[in-house]
């Protein structure tokens, strides 16, 4: 990709956009967690709403569904129906607390690859915090008291969700910087819906659906799959790796929905853990919203 098309600016609209998907993704975090299916059901049932709402979105702002519109999307939406289906899975063989801290590996595999795709730069100041966002993160989710149902396949499958999440940023920041955030939104949640869908039909479960399950596969495609649209809409507002560190609030915020939905309790480790993770990334957002581009960019 030629770099000097792909530089984007920091804005404070990119990081309040950023800000909501993590919100609502950590609250999903747990509302996975409470229903009560499968992983690969999850993942099938929450891709397949999330592609009607998607195409929906598109024809009722009078957005054609190009083929071009589709091969833009078809990367993007193979990484993110594959994260679901490995992350859905992963917290049903180990602790969600185990996979989200693996998740907050991501920027570091991010920023190893920010500057030759985007053209970005990344300081020392940014290093810098997000080492210490990971060190706290690492505190809060380690801080909980543990399940007792880790294993090594969970672990795996968190691992393989990282990956795949980290791909799936850098296929959607690529994308959007050629097509807008509805078109991309539904051209990947279509691609993502078939992907998954061959799971659903062979590993079955589908006798466990329910009138309640679907209640609450609804809201978690409504609301925390609402992230998805703020965060590939902040993906032409915010470098790579802001983004991406942003993130690194996710299993913070799954703390505190865990304490207020499910009655988790919550230490003194993790409240040090959090307020250290927040000061961090205020720390970098600032240092990342004062920096001039170095080109700037029109591209919506």
């Amino acid at each position: 990709m030629n770099v000097k098309h792909a530089t984007t600016k920091n804005s404070p609209g990119g990081v309040l956009a950023a800000s909501y998907a993590v919100a609502v993704w950590g609250y999903g975090n747990v509302l996975a967690r409470m229903i009560p299916i499968s992983g690969p059901l999850l993942s099938v049932l929450r891709m397949s709403l999330g592609a009607i709402i998607a195409i929906a979105m598109a024809y009722s702002t009078r957005r054609k569904l190009t083929v071009r519109i589709l091969k833009l999307g078809l990367w993007g939406g193979v990484a993110f129906g594959l994260n679901s289906l490995f992350f859905f899975s992963a917290v049903k063989y180990t602790s969600p607390t185990t996979a989200t801290v693996i998740g907050a590996l991501q920027p570091a595999l991010l920023m190893t690859v920010s500057g030759r795709l985007f053209g970005e730069k990344v300081t020392t100041k940014t290093i810098f915090g997000s080492i210490v966002a990971i060190a706290a993160t690492a505190l809060v989710v380690f801080g909980a008291p543990r399940s007792g149902h880790d294993s090594l396949f969970g672990d795996f499958l968190a691992l393989l969700a990282l990956v795949t999440y980290a791909l799936y940023f850098i296929f959607s920041k690529q994308a959007r910087l050629k097509i807008d955030t509805i078109e991309y939104q539904a051209g990947m949640q279509i691609s993502a819906a078939l992907v998954v869908l061959p799971f659903g039909i062979f590993l079955g479960g589908a006798s466990s659906i329910t009138i309640h399950s679907l209640y609450l596969v609804a809201i978690l495609t409504i609301i925390p799959g609402s992230g998805h649209f703020f965060i590939n809409w902040a993906h032409s507002h915010l470098e790579l790796t802001l983004a991406s560190i942003l993130t690194l609030s996710t299993p913070i915020v799954t703390m505190i929905f865990a304490w207020i939905l499910l009655g988790d309790k919550v230490n003194l480790n993790q409240i040090i853990g959090t307020a250290i993770a927040i000061g961090a990334l205020v720390f970098v957002v600032v240092d990342g919203t004062n920096q001039k581009p170095k080109i700037d960019t029109s591209l919506n």
